[in-house]
This record gives C-alpha cells, structure tokens and sequence, in this order.
C-alpha cells in the first residue's frame, strides 16, 4: 500500500469507529477490529495509524493546556480510537469527562469517565493515574478489590487451619499417658511391629 492508499484507510476507519462510539460507551476492541478489516487496514496503516495517535495525544495535552477542551476532546477522542491499547489518551479524556461531571453533575459524564479510566487500568495496570482517576470517582480499582478478596481468604484459610489443629490434638487424638506408650512398647517387643 501507498502512503496516500494507508492514509484513506485510516481515514475510513476512523469514520467507522465514530460511528461506533455512542452514547452507549466505547467502542469494544472487536468494534474497532472490524472497522479496521471493513476499511481495509493493513499492518503499515495500523503503525502509522499508532503514531498519529501518540502525536494527537500530545497535541491534545497542548490543547487542554491552552484551555481548549473541546478540541482536547476531540483529538483524544481520534487517539483513542486509532490506537486504542495506548492508555495515555484513555485516562486523559477520562479526566476531561471527571471534570465535567464535577462542574455539572451529569451522570453519563461520570459514566463515561470511569469507563476510560477501567479501560486506561486495564491496558496499564500499573499507571497509577488511572487507578487516582477510579478512586476520585468513587469507585474501587480493579485490582485493589482483588487483593482484599485474596487477604481474606487467606485468613479464613488460616483460621481454619489453627482450629483443625486443635481439634486433631484435642478431639481426635487424645493426649498419651507414659503407661499407655509403655503398653504399646511392650506390646511391638512381644508381638513385633506389624508394619513390617
């Protein structure tokens, strides 16, 4: 494919993705993975397609800088869906949307917040801007629920296991006086060991 060839693909694919983009949510990635088939996208698009994501990323933070966030929204928004494992744009618009919400109280720009933010999470578990945008929402992390999940099964386990313990050493085996060991001493000298 030619440059000017990818670029039209591109292009058909980033009017297929908006289209898909509703007021429903995010497009899911088997959305976005037809669109790019239906386009007729090919691996070269896909890269260049990648680049332009990472510079409208960056023109973006400029135009949220400038103060300019429509136009913030609508780079991000374009980033988002030309590369969308990148979750540098996902919690940035995120933001934007956070903002929103806590200027008018508009619920879906809550909404659509968080899905960015559980989206940015996913795609880097370990960016803590996303899991500081999860928590202004009022929302638990993804992960950090599991590892309450996994703390408290532990001590279950633990408990558990303490108190089978104690009932083994004090229910089903009783403790051994030094006549009965005598006994059985006496007993497998006598009689040998029947193990054997």
């Amino acid at each position: 494919m030619t440059d000017s060839a990818e670029t039209r693909a591109i292009d058909t694919y980033l009017e297929r993705a908006h289209r898909r983009w509703s007021d429903e949510g995010l497009p899911s990635r088997d959305q976005l993975r037809a669109a790019a088939e239906e386009a007729g996208m090919s691996a070269e698009a896909s890269e260049m397609a990648d680049e332009q994501a990472g510079e409208l990323t960056k023109q973006a933070q400029k135009a949220l800088d400038d103060g300019d966030k429509e136009r913030g929204e609508e780079l991000l928004g374009d980033a988002i869906l030309l590369s969308p494992i990148r979750a540098q744009p996902h919690i940035l618009l995120g933001e934007l949307y956070a903002e929103r919400y806590a200027d008018d109280g508009d619920r879906r720009h809550r909404e659509r917040a968080l899905e960015l933010a559980q989206r940015a999470q996913s795609l880097a578990p370990d960016d803590v801007s996303a899991r500081n945008l999860i928590e202004k929402l009022g929302e638990a992390p993804q992960d950090s629920l599991s590892w309450k999940i996994a703390a408290l099964i532990v001590l279950v386990i633990v408990a558990i296991s303490g108190t089978m313990q104690l009932c083994h050493r004090y229910y089903v085996a009783p403790e051994v006086t030094d006549e009965q060991t005598e006994a059985v001493r006496e007993y497998l000298e006598e009689h040998g060991d029947p193990r054997r």
